[in-house]
């Protein structure tokens, strides 16, 4: 039994994504990358309170968004 034609490459994608980020921040500051993230639109609501959380963490002060 041979095996079906692959039409989606995930793993493809996902390094090809990874390697644009890295690209995007390399050389950028902890603060410099955060303000980039925030920046970046995002629409899946997990994806925004991992956002959150992970500024939060960077600067405690701030209140989380969306609370």
């Amino acid at each position: 039994m041979s095996k079906p034609a692959k039409r989606f490459d995930a793993v493809a994608l996902m390094r090809a994504a990874r390697d644009k980020i890295s690209a995007e921040i390399e050389g950028m500051t902890l603060e410099e990358e955060l303000k980039w993230l925030a920046s970046q639109q995002i629409e899946d609501p997990f994806l925004k309170r991992l956002r959150d959380r992970a500024a939060q963490q960077a600067d405690p002060g701030r209140p989380a968004a969306g609370r």
